[in-house]
């Protein structure tokens, strides 16, 4: 796009020092070195576009000199358009932002079936050598501890030790052999713990070495683990808040609650296999029309612009999903279903949490800028 716009920067910064050359020439009674190409007195741009082509050839110069052509001030403001440039997208930019949606339709309409085939594959790794080692290193820890307000099938939301977001907790519980937590009763929160029947750990280095091995001998499971920083919400003062977090984990049937597999590992997918194919469709393209798989700002953006749609509308097809699934219950007259907060396993989080960081929300301007910038007027 702005290659154009670099020869008629470097051509008319020449220009001009032929013309400078020519005055120094005059004034001093001597014969200029170069004769001046006249132009049109007044042009176009794609007229001098064509005007200064065929002057670089006739000169034969091929270099693109930027840092002579150009003042730092006008540097600036040369960086400065091309951030601002935004490219119109091309029909094939539709389909194949139309085409990703379809595929994150797809995996998202199917998830359960994706969910439940994962399930099925990981079963033979539990039984494996290497995972049966990870159980039998990771046993008689206190993070899994199963007794008296600790048990039941969501054990791994009401302690620490699972959260992926409280590592140095659960590493501090397995070195003191204890494990802590706390019990909601009808007269407020009561902090328990429970130790003295753990297995010792005498330094951290080996506290964290049982650490990993138990948690991923624990993400293979059907339960997998608690999405990280749920912990927290489980131990609030809100009563709706520990309900939803209990209930979104341990799900309506074992293996269907809100997990570190089918809320981060199994959309994350979706996530990453909308990056692969739009990126490798973007440099695709501009390689197809410039030879180079070279991002310029502009396509830069453009690329930055088709993520984030694509990242929207998946995720906007998640959230109706969530939708569809809550008013299905609610119109068979199952209401316990259709507010149930394991419907949440159906969001595409890791799309949303894309698109909100993606570049493009930051790169957008107000306005329109020009489609040239006023530098190259400015030199000719």
């Amino acid at each position: 796009m702005s290659e154009d716009v670099e020869r008629n920067l470097d051509t008319q910064s020449r220009r001009l020092d032929d013309i400078e050359d020519l005055i120094r020439a005059t004034l001093d009674d001597q014969e200029p070195a170069v004769q001046l190409t006249r132009g049109s007195h007044r042009q176009t741009y794609d007229e001098l576009t064509t005007f200064n082509d065929h002057v670089r050839t006739q000169r034969e110069w091929t270099e693109i000199d930027l840092d002579s052509a150009l003042t730092e001030q006008q540097r600036q403001a040369w960086e400065l358009w091309q951030h601002k440039h935004r490219l119109a997208w091309s029909t094939s930019d539709l389909v194949t932002v139309g085409a990703v949606g379809v595929i994150g339709m797809l995996c998202t309409w199917f998830d359960a079936s994706i969910d439940r085939t994962i399930r099925d594959r990981l079963k033979p790794l539990i039984s494996s050598d290497i995972v049966s080692g990870w159980e039998k290193a990771g046993k008689q820890l206190p993070i899994d501890y199963m007794g008296p307000d600790f048990g039941g099938r969501a054990h791994r939301i009401k302690s620490a030790g699972h959260d992926l977001a409280r590592p140095i907790e659960a590493i501090r519980q397995i070195m003191e052999g204890e494990i802590r937590g706390t019990v909601w009763q009808a007269d407020g929160a009561t902090r328990v713990a429970v130790g003295g029947k753990f297995r010792q750990v005498d330094s951290w280095a080996e506290a964290a070495l049982r650490l990993a091995q138990h948690l991923l001998a624990d993400v293979i499971t059907p339960m997998s683990l608690p999405i990280p920083g749920m912990f927290f919400l489980y131990e609030s003062d809100s009563e709706a808040l520990r309900d939803f977090a209990l209930h979104a984990y341990s799900g309506l049937e074992a293996g269907s609650g809100w997990s570190v597999r089918n809320g981060i590992v199994t959309p994350g997918m979706t996530v990453l296999v909308t990056e692969i194919l739009l990126r490798t469709y973007v440099h695709l393209d501009v390689y197809q029309q410039t030879g180079t798989a070279r991002l310029d700002p502009p396509q830069t953006r453009r690329r930055n612009e088709l993520l984030l749609a694509s990242h929207s509308l998946i995720s906007a097809i998640s959230m109706g999903k969530v939708a569809a699934q809550m008013t299905a219950h609610y119109y068979s007259g199952n209401y316990v279903r259709a507010v149930h907060p394991s419907h949440i396993r159906h969001a595409n989080i890791p799309a949303s949490s894309a698109q909100a960081h993606s570049p493009a929300l930051s790169s957008t301007t107000p306005t329109e800028p020009p489609k040239y910038p006023p530098l190259v007027h400015g030199t000719i």
